[in-house]
């Protein structure tokens, strides 16, 4: 049980480290971590194209609503523009989460208002929020390259810190093993 407990962990440590270097990699050359990410997710688009093609020539229904093909076609030609131009997806990123951002602020700002109209005071601070959340959301959409840039860094410093904690926790599961394994036997 031991040695499982320890390759176990050991694969955790590795993992960990991959993290802290993506995280790093990601701080460091935010612009070459944007450009590969969108190679990948067109690898990504172009081989569940392939496989819906493929999937749907071994599976042929005449008078299916949604067929493989299609979407399968779809997904290639999205693969190959990315692969083309892979600034496509940096600024299509910021622009996706700024409007979301907008969509879900403008429904609590209309929360806050119906609090308003009750007479509940606490109406003014979800406004205020509010208000600034959308402010947030326009900022990205009308300065995509710098949301994109911004979203990477943030992404790479979550990166880090949850390599951190884990490689902590690796260290305090592997001093304390005698009575994890205990639990486990």
């Amino acid at each position: 049980m031991r040695e499982k407990f320890n390759k176990m962990m050991n694969i955790s440590l590795i993992t960990s480290l991959l993290y802290a270097f993506i995280g790093f990699s990601f701080l460091i050359f935010t612009n070459l971590s944007l450009e590969i990410f969108s190679y990948i997710l067109a690898i990504i688009f172009i081989i569940n194209g392939i496989g819906n093609i493929v999937d749907d020539y071994s599976n042929f229904k005449p008078f299916y609503f949604f067929d493989g093909f299609s979407s399968g076609l779809l997904s290639i030609i999205l693969g190959i523009i990315i692969l083309c131009n892979p600034n496509y997806i940096t600024m299509l990123i910021p622009i996706v989460l700024g409007l979301w951002i907008i969509i879900s602020s403008t429904f609590k700002l209309r929360m806050a208002l119906a609090l308003k109209s009750t007479k509940n005071s606490n109406w003014i601070m979800t406004y205020i929020l509010s208000i600034l959340s959308i402010f947030c959301g326009l900022c990205l959409i009308f300065n995509p390259q710098l949301g994109s840039l911004t979203i990477t860094k943030g992404l790479g410093i979550i990166f880090i810190i949850f390599s951190i904690i884990d490689i902590i926790d690796i260290i305090i599961f592997k001093k304390n093993i005698k009575f994890i394994t205990r639990v486990f036997e």
